[in-house]
């Protein structure tokens, strides 16, 4: 088995746009466009447990946070989407949401986190992740 080891990827056609094949071999995409570009775990309130790409965490209320990143997106047309924990059986299934009152920022994504009777709680871990162009 070959091996490269290298510490920058540059494309040939322009330095960003590295391109790879498929698994089956007929389909290409651009490298940079699959990776994430900002991602959080963390907890119930702004414990941090790891990231990438991420400034700050703030807690603005009961399930409600705001992840601020360290490097910038390209505009405000990229996505994110969110997990946590809970049971439906105790009322406690989730889902974490962009919150429908925040647009998102280049500087930052503001989530929360409901509940299946529809309101915002606190729970552990809660898991982010963006996709989209860095500016």
């Amino acid at each position: 088995m070959s091996e490269i080891i290298t510490d920058k990827l540059t494309g040939k056609t322009s330095a960003g746009d590295v391109t790879i094949t498929s698994e089956g071999g007929s389909a290409t995409m651009q490298l940079q466009q699959g990776v994430a570009k900002a991602w959080i775990n963390h907890s119930g309130s702004t414990t941090v447990r790891d990231s990438f790409n991420v400034a700050s965490n703030t807690d603005n209320g009961a399930g409600d946070y705001t992840t601020n990143y360290s490097n910038a997106m390209g505009n405000g047309d990229y996505t994110m989407s969110g997990s946590t924990e809970g049971t439906v059986a105790s009322n406690n299934g989730n889902l974490s949401v962009k919150d429908s009152n925040a647009a998102l920022t280049t500087s930052g994504v503001r989530h929360i986190i409901i509940n299946n009777s529809n309101n915002a709680a606190d729970r552990d871990p809660v898991l982010v992740i963006v996709h989209g162009d860095l500016a």
